[in-house]
């Protein structure tokens, strides 16, 4: 590995990704404490002084990868947005069906294995780097949150709902979309949901989102 802290500019990239791949690996396995930059630099076949010229030092290769992570919600949020203008919505009908494919794409989205993962990761090392922790919560849920919040503002001016806390109502559909597979699989990982699971789970958590608030003057 001498002269790898000399590397070419088309091999960078794909070095900076090793690090970071070995390093998650080895921060899920043994945790931030119990791992090392002589364990990282071998996972990755680099030599510990590339770890260190690219990242600096141990702490800001974890906070490059929470950064990472956080940064790949928005992505995540992008999706579930499209979700949201996939089908014109004329009736409450066509809002829970809606709803159902919104709710399947947010929980394929989380179930990913590479974010669930993550997000071990981060809640494992949260009492360590709160800020992290708190940057990655407003980042994702949270941003989660607030872009469903947003929408559903279309849907009470159309006088299809009925909701006076947008926010809470947005949290309670991530809820019934996401907390029942999502957390049998941060306990589980090799316990996924298949299709059909996840179309019941989707279907249902829009079901009894609109049955709850669902506007009274407006007719299936």
């Amino acid at each position: 590995m001498e002269g790898d802290t000399a590397l070419p500019v088309g091999r960078t990239p794909r070095k900076r990704r090793d690090i970071v791949d070995a390093a998650t690996t080895l921060f899920l396995r043994n945790g931030y404490q119990g791992t090392s930059v002589d364990q990282i630099a071998a996972a990755a076949s680099v030599s510990k002084q590339t770890v260190y010229k690219q990242f600096g030092d141990k702490e800001r290769l974890f906070r490059a990868i929470v950064d990472g992570v956080a940064e790949n919600s928005r992505t995540i949020a992008d999706e579930l947005d499209a979700a949201f203008t996939r089908r014109a919505v004329s009736s409450v009908e066509d809002l829970e069906q809606m709803l159902a494919e919104v709710a399947r794409d947010y929980l394929d989205a989380v179930l990913e294995s590479r974010v669930l993962s993550l997000r071990r990761l981060i809640i494992a090392e949260a009492d360590r780097f709160p800020d992290l922790a708190r940057t990655y919560y407003n980042r994702a849920p949270a941003r989660g949150i607030e872009l469903i919040a947003d929408q559903l503002g279309r849907f009470v001016d159309a006088g299809l709902l009925e909701v006076d806390d947008r926010r809470l109502a947005a949290g309670q559909f991530a809820y019934l979309a996401l907390s029942i597979a999502q957390d049998r699989a941060m306990f589980c990982p090799d316990e996924q949901p298949d299709d059909a699971e996840r179309d019941r789970l989707s279907r249902a958590a829009a079901g009894v989102f609109v049955a709850a608030y669902r506007s009274r003057s407006a007719q299936q």
